[in-house]
């Protein structure tokens, strides 16, 4: 039997506007720090061919994909400044399947394991010299502050759970990791229990391992997602994710379509976070935001916070600007 769960919490703040914010994916304490290399940037970890052994051994076990679940919100308040205009609620819409299709299959579940149990979040493949580069959130990969990286980090491109064979539920297979990168600024602010001013860094990357047979992610799907570093701002963005808390259960992809506005809090760092209208929940951390820039599709964000006030039910994501960009470059 795996190891359990750490039950999902829910933290009300008594704040002008009723407002309920909680991270969607994972925020956990209590884990061991960081032994990895840094720079002015970003750490990093590489996965030994070991810990890739184990990994794949560990998700062998289909069931406890499905046993992944997202944990630990966290309470923040939304700006009351004019300068910050809430969007308006956007209901998540089910992405039709199959999801063997590539301009589907770029986006996928992510899991891992947690002291306590085994946590999902989702990503975006993304173009990179490699060919094995998927981009999500940081907390999704790290714990912050006085944490460590997440131990058995797997990708499932197109991931639908209710396939009824492995095939079906993961046409483009498993894919461990092999290296994994934040920002420094995530490592050193990036508190598990409240407010944080890493937020607006909550982004990260990391390479896959091909299984035995495969060149590379990209090629395998024939396809990956361009990325765009300081991009427009105000855009109508489309999200992706695999949401995992009520109403949802993390076994098929939503998306949202809203216009993005500007979001910070007291105290944060520029540049200030995205925010759009959506329902997703937990489970989704890390899915892309894509829009469309000079007649091309780009990813400019990806999940980060959820939202939820007495007017509106929205999400933010990082603005990826000059840190991110050398945390894509790093690799």
């Amino acid at each position: 039997m795996g190891p359990a769960h750490q039950k999902n919490r829910i933290i009300t703040l008594s704040v002008t506007g009723g407002v309920l914010v909680t991270v969607l994916g994972l925020f956990l304490s209590g884990m061991l720090a960081i032994k990895a290399g840094e720079t002015s940037a970003m750490s990093s970890k590489r996965y030994s061919d070991q810990e890739i052994d184990d990994s794949n051994r560990f998700w062998d076990d289909e069931g406890k994909v499905g046993e992944a679940k997202p944990v630990g919100p966290q309470g923040v308040e939304a700006p009351s400044s004019p300068n910050f205009r809430a969007p308006q609620t956007v209901e998540a819409e089910l992405v039709d399947d199959p999801y063997d299709e590539p301009d589907k299959a770029i986006r996928g579940k992510i899991v891992f394991e947690v002291p306590g149990g085994v946590a999902e979040c989702s990503g975006t493949v993304v173009h990179h010299p490699t060919g094995n580069m998927v981009w999500t959130a940081a907390h999704c990969l790290h714990g912050g502050r006085g944490g460590d990286y997440y131990k058995r980090i797997m990708f499932i491109p197109g991931y639908d759970g209710d396939g009824t064979t492995t095939a079906q539920k993961m046409p483009y297979g498993r894919w461990p990791v092999r290296e994994v990168r934040v920002s420094d600024q995530w490592i050193r602010d990036a508190d598990p229990e409240r407010d944080s001013t890493a937020s607006p860094f909550d982004f990260g990357a990391f390479i896959v391992e091909p299984p035995a047979g495969k060149k590379s992610l990209e090629d395998e799907l024939g396809t990956s997602a361009k990325i765009r570093f300081n991009a427009p701002r105000n855009l109508d963005v489309e999200s992706y994710g695999y949401p995992g808390e009520d109403p949802y259960d993390g076994r098929r992809m939503y998306t949202c379509s809203s216009p993005t506005t500007d979001f910070s809090n007291t105290g944060w760092p520029d540049p200030a976070m995205l925010w759009m209208g959506c329902t997703m929940t937990g489970g989704s951390s890390g899915g892309g935001w894509f829009a469309e820039i000079d007649g091309e599709q780009y990813l400019v964000s990806n999940i980060s916070l959820g939202i939820t006030m007495r007017s509106a039910k929205t999400m933010t994501g990082p603005y990826l600007g000059n840190v991110a960009h050398e945390l894509y470059d790093g690799f």
